[in-house]
């Protein structure tokens, strides 16, 4: 028997079913308090572990993480709203000895930091230090565009219920599975160091739905996601893009196999756009020039933005390393936001010439070191700019990152965010973009 995940994953909605896939299977959770009524107790509990730590340890520094975590999605069978919250504090600093020590515990009790901070110094040897500079808390405030806090139980339950009342237009009964979901990531960092005291607050939120039909003997899912710092605003996804994605579950594809095409021009939408500029990281020079902007960008684009990073430094001056935590507090170096500056041009595929294909959706993303390989979830033929009706399911994409990033000859005009992971939140903003690729017969997941 097959189970939502299952479906999923066989329809190459990967990202779907880690985020629903457990759907009406998890036990209520209380709703979880603003982050701002723990501040009060818990802050000047970090400023004390700091200060025990700066007796024995040079760098400390002291971190805690409150992500609160609202989930509410809606498919044919279930209605779901899960609300919870996962804390993280991490106690840092340099011995005498020179090496480096770290304590983490999973809860923000001010008991606990401060027998973590004990600890800590009472295992580190004689010597060390560090002078503590005095000065008020500074606060890091993201965009409030729409704020979860004020949200109750009902009112996450009546946006998702909008959504997927949208996300039904245009379905019919060859749509095996449809689902609708809202993500939304609300955390608080508290950053205390031996230079300052920082406290920051940011929303992100993925917004999207699926639609599955079986063709033959697999199924075939369309799907459409958006992602942002805009908070749980579910009404920007919008009823045309969901109607789109069960059309594009319900499309046929060209018969036999896909004929491989070792050097084809290619359209890469956004979000198979967004896996190549992922895996490149920054780059200053080419066609294509990559920039990681970890700041505010416009009208809630950003997905990773954060104005400092998890050791309390300025993003903006990128002073030894950005370092993010990860769910267990280890760092991790890493980029925010990866952004692409839009081109000029409102229809890539007219800028193809005489053949092209169209590659619009990512299945799995594979391949080593620089050489990527894409396994999409469709590809169509492109002639003389326009769709002709051939598109084929089982196809990969092949090539070095570099060179397919220096093949580029057109950026399109509309930039996307396409969330790339949570546990360390990462984005890619980035418009479509035409390049030369190989193109082969899938030979399963990459």
């Amino acid at each position: 028997m097959w189970s939502r995940r299952d479906l999923l994953r066989a329809a190459g909605v990967g990202a779907a079913a880690s985020l629903i896939g457990d759907l009406g299977c998890r036990a209520p959770t209380p709703p979880t308090p603003p982050m701002r009524q723990l501040d009060p107790g818990l802050r000047p509990a970090l400023r004390d572990a700091l200060a025990v730590l700066a007796t024995r340890l040079t760098e400390p520094v002291v971190f805690a993480r409150v992500r609160r975590r609202i989930r509410a999605a809606v498919d044919l069978l279930e209605r779901d709203v899960a609300d919870d919250t996962v804390a993280l504090v991490v106690l840092a600093g340099r011995g005498a000895d020179g090496g480096w020590r770290e304590h983490a515990i999973d809860r923000v009790d001010p008991a606990l930091v401060g027998a973590a901070a004990r600890a800590l110094v009472a295992a580190a040897p004689p010597g060390g230090g560090a002078a503590i500079a005095a000065g008020p808390p500074a606060e890091h405030a993201g965009p409030a565009l729409d704020d979860p806090d004020g949200l109750t139980l009902t009112d996450w339950r009546a946006r998702i219920d909008d959504l997927a009342a949208r996300a039904a237009t245009g379905g019919n009964s060859r749509l095996v599975y449809r689902a609708v979901y809202a993500v939304t990531d609300d955390e608080t960092r508290w950053i205390v160091t031996a230079e300052g005291d920082h406290r920051e607050r940011r929303v992100r939120s993925r917004i999207g739905a699926v639609a599955v039909a079986w063709h033959g003997s697999a199924p075939v899912a369309g799907t459409v996601e958006i992602a942002g710092g805009f908070g749980p605003a579910t009404d920007r996804l919008g009823t045309a893009a969901l109607a789109e994605i069960n059309g594009e579950a319900l499309a046929l594809t060209t018969p036999g196999a896909f004929t491989a095409a070792p050097d084809a021009v290619v359209v890469l939408a956004p979000p198979v756009a967004a896996a190549l500029i992922a895996r490149s990281g920054p780059r200053a020079d080419g066609p294509v020039v990559i920039v990681d902007d970890p700041g505010d960008l416009a009208d809630g684009a950003g997905y990773g933005s954060f104005t400092i990073d998890d050791l309390g430094r300025p993003t903006a001056a990128r002073r030894g390393g950005w370092v993010r935590r990860d769910r267990a507090g280890r760092g991790v170096a890493s980029f925010t936001n990866l952004v692409v500056a839009p081109g000029a041009v409102a229809d890539l595929a007219a800028t193809t010439g005489a053949a092209a294909f169209l590659i619009d959706g990512v299945a799995d993303v594979g391949g080593r070191s620089d050489q990527l390989a894409l396994r999409a979830t469709r590809v169509r033929r492109l002639e003389r700019g326009r769709l002709t009706g051939h598109a084929w399911r089982d196809v990969e994409l092949r090539g070095a990152v570099g060179a397919l990033l220096a093949a580029t000859t057109a950026l399109g005009a509309a930039p996307v965010t396409v969330a790339i992971d949570d546990d360390v939140p990462r984005a890619v903003v980035t418009p479509g973009l035409v390049t030369r690729a190989a193109l082969v017969p899938s030979r399963g997941a990459a």
